[in-house]
């Protein structure tokens, strides 16, 4: 029997369908959605794809200042980075091709003892600085992956998960390593204890836990076993992230093994650092135009040229110049991920320059099809704008944008032999335009 034949028989339509109506509504009302719980934490910078699923199922595309709220899930597409400052002031960073669900993030700020954090990875690769609410209630804090509980020691550490294994690196202080099974629920809060825990601590530089569907018991791996060590945990060529000194637990015995509940691994001076070796000079450099060279900034253009450098490309403000020492020897294979060197950014407004800043970014460069792929983060006084370009690269190292898939004029080069590249950018805002120069390093 239809719903219409029942509604036509009882001749009440009128007091019918208020109560269905309520009745189709009452999911909805009382779903999480509807109870708008309070902010876990804010996205701060955005690149690329990336989606934020709800604790109410729906989806939305995740931008800058997007507010996440526990229940929440965020996934980064191929090019996705995405930031996250946590109300506790915790930091995470979610990279590429990974799935973060922010399951639980309890914080008050007139008790921390009390809180209440889980963050469980289910793919990919999330580097987690933690917050006050962390570093207070270690033993209510949990990293989760589809095979560990990961609690905190420490600091700074980068969890990476795919084909069945977790591996687990840290920057500073240490972190506690549990496989899922006896003694360790998957749906439990906080650290697990077992005879199978294992600690990694910043004592082991470039090491790194990992753990096997088909093994019981995380495995340390030294940089003799694996070369790159915990540096494949950080990928190349990533908008920059907030740096931690590494620490030298003074607790620590230099040993991996288990460890009491109540062990608290304390951080003292920084591990010593070798001098850098001398870097040659850069093969690019830029310099402002006459008119704007005044002040704290690049040199004027003229000043920099010499008979091994040429002018290549131009714009407002500035002039980008390569040596044209050696021949010219572009890789012809290979796709590359360059690192943020250094930069210099204005809003230019009513004919003065105002100082702006690159926060974060990328490049990639795709050598064998010749074509590049990039983006800015840039803070200026009216706010902060998301810069994006692709394009080719043409004869003689030129980088070219293509106005369809960019929302910046761009005008670049690379090195001679393709181990720098650098960029003039242009954009159009409500006060003004930005205008900047960029540097990037293999």
């Amino acid at each position: 029997m239809s719903l219409q034949t029942v509604i036509s028989r009882s001749g009440r339509r009128h007091r019918f369908w208020p109560a269905l109506v309520l009745g189709a509504l009452l999911p909805w009302l009382l779903s999480p959605a509807r109870a708008e719980q309070p902010p876990a934490g804010t996205v701060t910078f955005a690149i690329g794809n990336a989606q934020l699923t709800g604790a109410d199922g729906a989806l939305r595309d995740v931008l800058v200042g997007t507010e996440v709220r526990a229940g929440d899930s965020l996934r980064t597409g191929a090019d996705g980075w995405l930031h996250l400052r946590m109300v506790d002031d915790a930091f995470v960073a979610l990279r590429p091709g990974s799935t973060l669900r922010v399951t639980r993030y309890d914080y008050d700020p007139d008790a921390p003892q009390a809180s209440v954090v889980r963050l469980d990875l289910d793919q990919g690769n999330a580097r987690t600085v933690s917050g006050r609410g962390g570093e207070a209630a270690r033993r209510s804090y949990r990293f989760g992956t589809p095979l560990a509980a990961i609690g905190l020691r420490g600091t700074d550490y980068t969890v990476r998960v795919f084909e069945d294994v977790t591996r687990v690196s840290v920057r500073r202080g240490a972190v506690l390593v549990t496989p899922l099974g006896d003694g360790c629920s998957a749906a439990g809060d906080g650290p697990c204890q077992t005879a199978l825990t294992r600690e990694l601590a910043a004592q082991t530089p470039h090491a790194y836990l990992e753990l096997r569907a088909q093994a019981p018991v995380p495995a340390l791996v030294l940089p003799e076993q694996d070369p790159k060590g915990s540096e494949a945990q950080n990928p190349p060529g990533g908008p920059a992230e907030p740096s931690a000194r590494v620490d030298v637990p003074a607790a620590h015995t230099g040993t991996v093994g288990e460890v009491q509940a109540d062990q608290v691994v304390a951080s003292s001076a920084a591990l010593p650092v070798a001098p850098p070796p001398q870097a040659p000079p850069p093969a690019l450099v830029w310099g402002r135009w006459s008119q704007w060279a005044t002040g704290a900034g690049a040199a004027p253009v003229a000043g920099l040229l010499n008979s091994d450098r040429e002018v290549m490309v131009g714009n407002t403000v500035f002039g980008l110049l390569r040596s044209n020492t050696g021949n010219m020897d572009l890789p012809t294979q290979g796709d590359v991920s360059f690192r943020l060197g250094n930069s210099e950014a204005y809003l230019l407004s009513g004919g003065a320059l105002t100082s702006a800043q690159v926060r974060d970014g990328y490049l990639s460069v795709d050598f064998r099809e010749r074509r590049f792929d990039t983006a800015l983060s840039v803070q200026h006084p009216g706010g902060r704008e998301a810069l994006r370009a692709a394009g080719d690269v043409q004869f003689q190292g030129f980088l070219i944008a293509d106005p369809a898939r960019s929302n910046m004029i761009l005008q670049g080069a690379l090195s001679r032999d393709g181990a720098e590249a650098a960029y003039l950018f242009e954009k159009p805002v409500d006060a003004g335009a930005l205008v900047g120069a960029v540097r990037w390093l293999r």
